[in-house]
This record gives C-alpha cells, sequence and structure tokens, in this order.
C-alpha cells in the first residue's frame, strides 16, 4: 500500500520523513490565514463594502512597502530561520490584538478606519505568507524534487486553507467574527515548535558552489538593482506577475461585488467560507494528481501559459454572461487555478533568476510589484468603478488576459537561455576553450609514422606530430587520428579537431563513420561530431536523434549490469571494479549524448552542464537537469534522466548474474573483459574456471588481456597480479581514488615493479608487494586527463568543489 502511495504521488522512498514536517508546517500557516481571511473579508464586505476595494488595492503598497523593507533588512542581517519566528510571533500578536480591537465599542467614526485596517493586515499576510514559506521551503529542495515535492505541500497549504475556511463556514453562526482572530491567534502558537523542530532536523542546501559573502543591506540592495539591469529574464518574469495581479485585483472586485448583493454578514461569512474550502479541496486534487504531472509532461515553460489563459476564459465569460455564474468563474481562476497551478509554477520560475540575489529579489516583487498592481488596479477602479458597468471592466479583464499571454510567450523563450547563465553563475569560471597551438615546422612525414607519436608521453613531440600531420593532409589517416584523441589533452583534441576541420569535406564520410561506431571511444566520437559540424551542420543534425537513442539505448543495459553487481552480497575486487567501470560507462554515455545535443544547438554550453551535472550540489546539479529538459524532447529526456539520477532500472535481469558475465567475455572493451573474467573466476565454481575462462582466449585480445586470463587459469609463467589487481591497488591511494577506471588502468599498465627515481610514487598490492609510478609519467597523464589532475588536486585540499 505504501508503495502504491509513494508511485500514485511521485514520492521517493525516504522522502516522507522531510516532507511531512514541511507540509505540517505549511498546513498550519495556511489554516490560520484561511481562518482569518473568510472572517475579515466577510467583516469587510459587511461594514465597508465592495465599493471601497479600489481604496484598499491602492493602500496595500504602502504596507507592503513598510512589510517589505523590515523584511529585507530582517533578511540580510538575520538568519531566514530567525525571521520565519518572528513572523510567527507577529501572527500571534496581530491576533490577539485583532480579537481585542474588533471587541471595543469604538465611535461610529472609528469603524470605517478599523475595517480597512483589518482588510490591508490580511491583504499584507497573504502575501507575505505565501513569500516566507516559499523562500523557506526552497532552501530545503532543489528544482527537481521540487517539480515533484512542492506541489504536495501546495496541497497541504491548500487544505489548510479548506479547513480555514470550513471552520468559519461551520461556526460563523455561533462564533462572533472577532474569535475567529483569537483562534488564528492559537493556531500560529501550534506553528512556531514546527518551524523550530524542522530546522534542527534537515540542513539547508546552498544555492551554488561558490562561497557566498554575508553582504551588507547596501550591498545585496546594489546586487538586486544590478539583477533588474542586466537580467531581462528577471525583468519580464516580474512584468507577468504584476499583469497577473492587475487581473487578479479585477477578479476580485468583480466577484465581490456580485457576491455582495442581497447577503447579510453572516451569509457572506457561509458563502465565502465554503467557496474558500471548495476552491482549496480543488487545489488540493491538482497539487496531489496534476500539477507534477502536468509540469513533468510539458515544462515549466508550458504551464506557465495556462494562468492567462484561465483568465482570458473568465472573463471571457463574465463578459458575455455577467451573472452570478460567470462570478464563481472569475472566483476559481483566483483562488482556483493560481494558486494551485500558477503559483507552484512561479516557485519554479524564480530559479531562473540569478541565484546571488533570487531570495531579495522574489521578496521584492512578491513584497512591492505585486502591491504596485494592486495600487494601479485600485486606482483605476476608483476612476473607473463608478462609470464602466460589469460588462466593460470584464471586457478590460479579457484585454489584460491577451496582454498577459503575449508576455508570457515572451517569458517562455528567455527561460532556457537564463537557467543557462544561473548554473554558470553558480558555478567557477571554467573558461573557454584555448586556442591551438601554433604549429611548429617540421619535415614532412608519412601518416604511417606519425600517427604513433600522437601517443608519445613528450608534449613537444605530440605536437611535432599534429603540425607535420596537418602538412601531409591524408584523409585517409582521419579514422586513426580521430582514435588517438583518447590519448590526447583537451588542448591537443581541439587542435586536432581544427586540423581535420580544415581539411575540408573529403574527411566527411570518415568522420561520418567515426561518429556513429558504438565501439569508437567516446572522446574520438564526440571529437568526429565537432569537426563534422562545423564542415556540415545538416548532415550532423539529421543523424542526430538517430545517435542519441542508440547511445542511450545501449547504455541502459550496462546500468541494470551495474545494479546486479552492486548487489552481489559479498563483493570482490573484480565486481566492484566492474561495476564501477558499468556506471562510468553509463555517465561517458550521457556526457556523450549531452555533448553531441549541444553541438547541435539542442542545449547550452557542454562543459558547463557536465560539469553541473557532477556537482555535489544538489541545486547546482537540479538546474542543470532542468535545462536539459527545456532543450530537449520528452522520451529523449526520461531516457536521460533515468541513467542521470541512476534510478532502478526495469531492465534489470533476471538471468543468472555469471551467465552475464560469460557475455562480457566476447567485449572488445580489454578493461570489461578482464573484470568479467575475474569476476566469474571469483562466483563461479572452480570446476567451471576453465571451460568459461577459456572463451575469453580469442586472437586479437591483446597482451594485457591475455596475460590476466592466464594469471586466472594459474598457468605456468603467468603474471602475479592481474589488470584488475593493479586497478583496485591504485584506486585505494586517495590522490587517484577519484579519477576514471580508464585513468586508473593507463596507470596500471605503467606499474613498475623497482623503484624508477625516489621521488617514485609507491602502489601497494593487496598481498602487502609493493610496485612504483613514475611521478614524471603520472605528471604527463595529469596534463592530458582532466579527472586525474582534479582527483591529485583535490587529495591536497580538503574544501568541496563543484565536480
Amino acid at each position: 500500500m505504501t508503495a502504491l502511495i509513494n508511485r500514485l504521488l511521485r514520492v521517493a522512498p525516504g522522502e516522507w520523513p522531510k516532507l511531512a514536517p514541511f507540509a505540517l508546517l505549511g498546513f498550519l500557516l495556511q489554516m490560520g490565514l484561511g481562518i482569518g481571511f473568510s472572517a475579515g473579508d466577510a467583516a469587510f464586505l459587511a461594514h465597508a463594502g465592495a465599493d471601497n476595494l479600489a481604496l484598499i488595492f491602492m493602500m496595500t503598497p504602502g504596507v507592503m512597502l513598510l512589510y517589505t523593507g523590515v523584511f529585507s533588512y530582517l533578511l540580510v542581517r538575520y538568519s531566514l530561520d530567525h525571521v520565519v519566528d518572528a513572523t510567527i510571533g507577529l501572527l500571534i500578536a496581530g491576533g490577539l490584538l485583532s480579537y481585542a480591537i474588533l471587541g471595543m465599542a469604538l465611535p461610529p467614526s472609528w469603524e470605517l478606519p478599523v475595517y480597512f485596517g483589518l482588510k490591508l493586515y490580511l491583504a499584507m499576510w497573504y502575501i507575505a505568507l505565501y513569500s516566507l514559506f516559499w523562500n523557506y521551503t526552497d532552501a530545503y529542495f532543489t528544482i527537481q524534487d521540487g517539480k515533484r515535492l512542492f506541489p504536495l505541500l501546495a496541497a497541504a497549504t491548500a487544505f489548510g486553507m479548506t479547513c480555514g475556511g470550513l471552520i468559519v463556514s461551520q461556526l460563523a453562526g455561533s462564533v462572533s467574527l472577532r474569535g475567529f482572530f483569537l483562534i488564528w491567534s492559537g493556531v500560529a502558537i501550534v506553528t512556531l515548535p514546527v518551524a523550530m523542530l524542522l530546522r534542527r532536523r534537515w540542513a539547508k542546501i546552498a544555492d551554488s558552489d561558490v562561497e557566498e559573502g554575508d553582504g551588507s543591506v547596501t550591498e545585496q540592495v546594489g546586487e538586486v538593482a544590478a539583477t533588474f539591469r542586466t537580467s531581462r529574464y528577471t525583468l519580464v518574469l516580474t512584468l507577468v506577475l504584476f499583469v497577473t495581479l492587475l487581473l487578479t485585483n479585477l477578479a476580485e472586485f468583480q466577484y465581490s461585488t456580485v457576491f455582495q448583493q442581497g447577503r447579510s454578514e453572516a451569509e457572506l461569512a457561509s458563502l465565502l467560507g465554503k467557496l474558500y474550502a471548495g476552491a482549496n479541496i480543488f487545489n488540493m486534487f491538482i497539487c496531489l494528481f496534476v500539477f507534477n504531472r502536468l509540469v513533468g509532461r510539458i515544462g515549466v515553460r508550458n504551464v506557465a501559459l495556462i494562468m492567462p489563459l484561465s483568465y482570458f476564459a473568465a472573463f471571457g465569460f463574465l463578459f458575455v454572461t455577467g451573472s452570478f455564474e460567470g462570478a464563481l468563474a472569475a472566483f476559481f481562476a483566483y483562488h482556483g487555478i493560481l494558486t494551485s497551478i500558477e503559483y507552484n509554477n512561479q516557485n519554479m520560475l524564480f530559479n531562473a533568476v540569478p541565484s546571488a540575489t533570487k531570495r531579495p529579489v522574489r521578496t521584492i516583487v512578491e513584497g512591492m510589484a505585486e502591491p504596485l498592481a494592486s495600487f494601479v488596479a485600485g486606482g483605476f477602479l476608483l476612476i473607473a468603478a463608478d462609470r464602466m458597468d460589469m460588462r466593460e471592466l470584464s471586457g478590460i479583464g479579457v484585454i489584460l488576459g491577451v496582454a498577459l499571454l503575449l508576455i508570457v510567450i515572451l517569458l517562455r523563450q528567455l527561460y532556457p537561455a537564463a537557467m543557462a547563465r544561473n548554473m554558470q553563475a553558480m558555478l567557477l569560471d571554467f573558461g573557454q576553450h584555448a586556442a591551438p597551438p601554433a604549429p611548429s615546422a617540421a619535415e614532412p612525414a608519412s601518416a604511417a609514422t606519425l600517427l604513433n607519436r600522437l601517443r608519445s608521453p613528450d608534449r613537444a613531440e605530440r605536437e611535432r606530430a599534429m603540425a607535420q600531420l596537418r602538412a601531409t593532409r591524408d584523409v585517409e589517416a582521419v579514422p586513426q587520428i580521430v582514435s588517438s584523441a583518447a590519448w590526447l589533452g583537451p588542448r591537443e583534441r581541439h587542435a586536432i579537431e581544427h586540423l581535420i576541420a580544415d581539411w575540408g569535406d573529403t574527411a566527411i564520410p570518415r568522420l561520418a563513420a567515426e561518429l556513429g561506431d558504438p565501439d569508437q571511444h567516446p572522446i574520438a566520437r564526440a571529437l568526429a561530431g565537432r569537426a563534422l559540424a562545423k564542415l556540415s551542420l545538416p548532415l550532423f543534425t539529421s543523424r542526430l536523434d538517430a545517435l542519441v537513442r542508440g547511445e542511450l539505448e545501449r547504455a541502459r543495459p550496462r546500468s541494470a549490469l551495474a545494479e546486479t553487481l552492486e548487489a552481489v552480497p559479498e563483493p570482490s575486487r573484480a565486481t566492484r571494479t566492474l561495476a564501477r567501470f558499468y556506471r562510468q560507462q553509463v555517465g561517458t554515455a550521457t556526457d556523450l549524448v549531452i555533448e553531441l545535443l549541444a553541438i547541435g544547438g539542442r542545449l547550452p554550453d557542454f562543459d558547463l552542464l557536465v560539469v553541473s551535472l557532477h556537482s555535489q550540489n544538489p541545486k547546482v546539479r537540479a538546474n542543470a537537469i532542468e535545462a536539459i529538459e527545456n532543450g530537449v524532447d520528452r522520451p529523449t529526456f526520461l531516457m536521460l534522466k533515468e541513467l542521470i539520477d541512476r534510478r532502478p532500472s526495469a531492465a534489470v535481469a533476471a538471468r543468472p548474474l555469471i551467465d552475464l558475465l560469460d557475455e562480457r567475455l566476447a567485449s572488445t572493451n580489454p578493461i570489461e573483459l578482464v573484470a568479467a573474467a575475474q569476476a566469474i573466476r571469483d562466483l563461479a565454481p572452480p570446476a567451471e574456471w576453465g571451460p568459461r575462462l577459456r572463451k575469453g582466449l580469442r586472437p586479437g585480445i591483446g597482451r594485457t588481456a591475455r596475460a590476466t586470463i592466464a594469471t586466472l587459469l594459474g598457468l605456468d609463467g603467468a603474471a602475479r597480479h592481474t589488470l584488475v589487481d593493479r586497478i583496485d591497488a591504485i584506486a585505494a591511494l586517495p590522490a587517484f581514488a577519484p579519477a576514471t577506471i580508464e585513468v586508473q588502468t593507463r596507470l596500471a599498465m605503467i606499474l613498475r615493479d623497482d623503484r624508477p627515481a625516489p621521488d617514485a610514487i609507491a602502489v601497494t598490492m593487496a598481498d602487502g608487494s609493493q610496485h612504483w609510478l613514475a611521478r614524471h609519467e603520472v605528471m604527463d597523464f595529469a596534463s592530458r586527463y582532466a579527472d586525474l589532475a582534479l582527483s591529485m588536486y583535490r587529495a591536497t585540499d580538503d574544501r568541496s568543489y563543484a565536480a
């Protein structure tokens, strides 16, 4: 039953302990607000009337200016946790004060100001509690988790509003309106320990991998101002919220005018309580079962189109009918669609705002831009309400709905690029590709003699070989040149790419063949793809979808094999190495797919995306996934996400592991072959070793693989240690442990029995024997393989890094 609920709500195992306290916090905050809002709205409409809503709209910015200034200062001066505590304290005091004031025998001249103050108080908390809760919650979840879990939290807040509305609806005949504010105060008292316990149990997630200074209030204000100057996306998002609130205020004026006609204070309280309850039951259903599937299916950008279309339809219906049903449509567009879909989606849209200023920007936008919309709407209604009938006001709503739709379409176009820029800002500056080295003059030589020199440990020798290859213009050597790319560093690969592209169209057929060869090294295939795109982008684009699908489909069985090997009860060196190998193969495949998609123009900067995906910061990683989701079609994204998330694969084989390993003996990859052979030796009965392992002794497998199988079979003259033994010993060293198995294998190949120099690196085998790595050879490898260089650097520094 638990598994069914988790699958239905899209909650991963183990997430409920974190999700539940946040849901409870949202429920309690909104239940209190629902009680105060239902009772307060009824009191305002009964004592002040809907005609005065225009003045409320105009006065709201003043209240919010004060609140936003204080809130922003406290947010910078103190932690968000302390601001939450202070807010709940104000709710307690505000409820008690409202109860006291509404019970006083005030002179008639004070009645209108009191109810104006009450309505403004409610308007402030309606905006402030929403902003506070989601700012607070956002600090604990990534965007990808948020797309699944925020709708559930929104459902909890909707359920809170529902309960608050039902409490007022059911008790309106027996409890005075001021009594409901006393109840709100009691709910706030219960809320405080929930907030305190929550932050003690769970840690916040940093917004970036770059350490952020605290900064003064003045500095933060300057950064926010710079964000509005430099981020077009932030400006358009602010405009979207502004126009949305114009429509919201117009909708509230329209339905309030209809609802107040012919109803007493108690009847209004009962009607509004039922409507708030009904709207929030709808919101709960949308949040629990619809929103996360909707945003997962069509994406954040497309969900943003729903709100303008809803307001357009609601005002269109009100324009045509001018009826109570039309007012209900406006009410549910506001309290239903806006709350359950638009507000949830805005939580995602804010992730594309520059991360350094996201919280203060959101506070200012929600605390000032939205009330400014209320001021504009209020000023307009104050002038026009007496001169225009409901049909004419609804016509203006239709026009604004069309305007909002056009603005959202612009926002939709800006979103992917804004996410990409945000990712870049959240990481260190990785710079641009280095320019290819200038070729040195050299005597011409044949491509049969030059290709081997590309693998030389001497960098100068490799550069001379590339210069001579450039001069030969031997397109027949393109496959061999591309294959050599895996032995070269990034700068040298970039030079090779330019070298081949300079040879022109004659290289296209060979590049296309290398790109499509699944047995070719991924680094070589990526180089071929970049060179091919430079020579013939239409040809590259025409093959891109097939290349991506093929690579992802080949990666899925590797993921399944890794899961099977990781589940071995007593893992051996070989099963650990092979499982790691398959995991890294899956990672390499996804990296290749992302690079090909970036070359084809469907994704932003490849280096930035890959570094972000490998980040240890969950928010940075989730933003990279979001950027990918917005750049590719849904089937491709689902296949990619399954591999990126390392989800349990549906393709996990039911066949015995030993039979699967037998099949791996036919692999053309020497690492996979020797690891599979040793895993068979570890798992199979001794009587089966010979028949099974001899299958791997086929022509053309290479000396290292042949020597390893000979050692496993115990043949005379065989080496003492297998390649897997040497890889495992190298992986045990902190300086080399995070490096890829491919790099560890290349280090294993240059292990020596004798110490070559005093600064040589000792490698201790499992049996205690020592072997040695020449330090200058290790440093040469580090200059060519970035993961080895980073691994060695991080071994000397305990700080956290992006990858």
